[in-house]
């Protein structure tokens, strides 16, 4: 860029050599493509419709086969035109163009054949073609690519506000397809966002179609990763945390990029929108993002958690490939046509019993996961104040059996009153610190995630209801053999059962606990 202490007398004069297409706001005055802002008033150059649509490439044919007819766009790097097929006239591209200062830059030429290469490479209806890649006569750069009409999915948002559970169900199930194909490939985007999704044919029932694998990484392909570990790329609103944090990411990175796409697409919001890019990461990689049904209560919990698995902090937490996040959309994917029979007449929906199987499979699963969500925040609750009172009921008993042991273990050996409320009151202090920090970590993160909620009830389930089913067997064993098998009831009453219960309880709730951690493994 030109320095800005160049003297005034060689400041291009207001109204001079109109070919230059830049020009001030302020002073008018126009200045060279290489300007970037007025050296006379630190204004920033704009560039006039008329001046943005002139291009000396208009007109001009490249490679012998594509003849530029007109600029459809321009973004930082580059422009993109409308070309035509100098033997098929019929035939419409679109030609991406870097800009003249970028094609000297090797890492902008690196990301540009990459994203030739990687979307070349990739065969579904969901992406856009990548047809050729070669050089101007001038050495620059270009992308030929299918032509797309239509507009981008963040312009269309940015119009609509918000999507409709159907509709936007419809076009992220096609980007899962898209990046399903891509990863089967080895191919991870790193960049999905809504800009870089493009809505063709009837906005009303559109096609989806990913663009832009830039910064895309393939798989086991030595040398040809662009960036390294520690080095940040990517739009922070729709980053992975551990893509913030700068490590190695795999596919999961684009399912937690879908996941925030579909959080903006039936929220109009973003996940997280921050001032600056630095705040907006340190976001990603502290905080959760509102919960979707705040922002718009008409979305079902069951389709909210699985936004909110989508885009869990940890990979493993998140779906596992495309395809089973697809498939979890796909109750909620309203653009199909309810089949009906042969028979009916238009208009008339056929006898129930007309169902397929899948569609009734997706309804009563959509239904399970339904209940599922529902019960599990009410469901923390009641396991949580059961295992309260286990845990505490049980320390009273064992605590109460080893100083009856102490001082004989006979039936007449009890506690004191005073002792009584020593030791309810001690066993009381020590469990509301661990009960409350508990409350404060469920409050803060995991009552509002209903991936979270889900997760945990299920966690606390099994363990609590095998110890106190152990504890129960147990205690019901101890009785039927004292009073039924000695024919000795006082000797329920043996302190030694109490510890031998504890012990019971205590091992098949952690037996139960470390099975399911290893079957989460």
């Amino acid at each position: 860029m030109t320095s800005l202490s160049t003297s005034a007398t060689a400041l291009p004069s207001p109204g001079s050599d109109p070919s230059m297409p830049k020009v001030c706001p302020t002073c008018g005055v126009r200045y060279p493509a290489e300007f970037r802002v007025c050296p006379r008033d630190a204004a920033t150059l704009d560039e006039s419709e008329d001046d943005a649509l002139r291009d000396d490439l208009v007109g001009k044919t490249l490679n012998e086969t594509y003849t530029v007819v007109r600029v459809v766009g321009e973004g930082g790097m580059g422009r993109v035109y409308e070309a035509r097929h100098t033997r098929i006239s019929s035939k419409r591209f679109a030609i991406k163009m870097l800009h003249p200062e970028f094609a000297r830059q090797p890492q902008v030429i690196s990301r540009f054949q990459r994203e030739a290469e990687a979307a070349a490479a990739v065969q579904s209806p969901y992406v856009v073609t990548v047809f050729d890649v070669h050089r101007t006569a001038e050495g620059r750069p270009f992308l030929v690519n299918e032509f797309l009409e239509g507009k981008e999915l963040a312009d269309y948002l940015a119009e609509v506000g918000k999507m409709k559970i159907g509709p936007a169900v419809r076009i992220v199930r096609q980007i899962c397809k898209a990046l399903a194909a891509a990863h089967a490939k080895g191919v991870v985007h790193r960049d999905m966002k809504p800009e870089n999704v493009f809505l063709t044919g009837d906005l009303a029932l559109p096609t989806a179609k990913v663009i832009d694998f830039g910064i895309s990484k393939v798989d086991d392909a030595p040398g040809a990763a662009l960036t390294q570990t520690g080095m940040i790329m990517g739009t922070p609103s729709y980053m992975a945390p551990e893509q913030a944090r700068g490590e190695r990411v795999d596919h999961r990175a684009d399912i937690y990029a879908v996941g925030a796409i579909l959080y903006c697409a039936l929220t109009g919001s973003r996940p997280f929108d921050r001032n600056d890019p630095t705040a907006t990461l340190t976001a990603v990689l502290t905080e959760d993002p509102p919960r979707p049904r705040s922002l718009e209560p008409s979305i079902p919990e069951p389709l909210e958690m699985i936004i909110q698995r989508a885009m869990a902090k940890e990979p493993h937490h998140r779906y596992q490939t495309m395809e089973e996040l697809d498939a979890e959309l796909a109750p909620y994917d309203m653009s199909e046509p309810e089949p009906r029979e042969p028979s009916s007449p238009v208009g008339v929906p056929g006898p129930r019993n007309t169902m397929p199987s899948a569609p009734r499979a997706a309804m009563t699963m959509q239904l399970r996961q339904a209940q599922q969500v529902t019960m599990a925040r009410p469901l923390i609750l009641l396991l949580s104040g059961l295992g309260l009172f286990w845990v505490a009921g049980s320390l009273l008993t064992l605590v109460t059996a080893i100083i009856r042991l102490s001082r004989g273990g006979s039936v007449n050996d009890n506690l004191t009153g005073l002792e009584a409320v020593l030791l309810a009151s001690g066993i009381g202090f020590a469990l509301i610190t661990p009960a409350l920090i508990g409350a404060r970590h469920v409050r803060r993160q995991v009552w509002n995630n209903s991936m979270r909620a889900v997760d945990l009830a299920d966690n606390l389930r099994r363990p609590i209801v095998v110890g106190l089913c152990a504890y129960g067997f147990a205690s019901l064993l101890v009785r039927v053999v004292e009073a039924v098998a000695l024919r000795r009831a006082a000797g329920v009453a043996w302190p030694a059962w109490d510890v031998v219960l504890f012990a019971i309880g205590a091992v098949g709730a952690a037996g139960a606990y470390l099975l399911l951690r290893s079957e989460q493994r």
